[in-house]
């Protein structure tokens, strides 16, 4: 586990453009958020951004908020999904965010992700106005 580079970009964008393939919406929807979910060099400013793996196998980001640590993004490589990564990268998240004196790690998931981040105990918050927020406490 690594801080990302400008160098880290395009490998890190090509994950996320593969990921976004597999969601279960449209290809309109796909087209239009897809250049939203990029990282650019400024994301680098205001955000920590993590990778795991030699080459890069999964990313997040994560970004102190008065609220706490919101987790930006997360992606794993899907052929490399089950193998570990996104485990790797949830607990340095959560480490992270107790080291920044953070007492929760909130994460604005799409509605198809609500699954997996219950599943890892996230619960359910209002503490953003977004639909999908979830928590956890660290």
């Amino acid at each position: 586990m690594r801080k990302a580079s400008v160098n880290d970009l395009k490998s890190i964008n090509k994950i996320i453009e593969r990921c976004l393939s597999n969601r279960p919406v449209s290809n309109r929807i796909k087209k239009l958020t897809l250049s939203s979910l990029l990282f650019e060099a400024a994301d680098l400013d205001y955000m920590a951004i993590w990778v795991a793996g030699e080459p890069i196998m999964g990313v997040m980001g994560l970004q102190k908020i008065s609220q706490g640590m919101l987790l930006h993004s997360i992606y794993v490589d899907p052929s490399k999904s089950h193998q570990g990564v996104g485990s790797e990268l949830l607990h340095h998240a959560r480490h992270y965010t107790a080291l920044r004196n953070q007492e929760r790690l909130i994460v604005k998931a799409f509605w198809e992700s609500i699954g997996f981040f219950t599943k890892i105990g996230f619960a359910p918050s209002n503490i953003l106005d977004y639909p999908h927020t979830l928590e956890l406490a660290v």
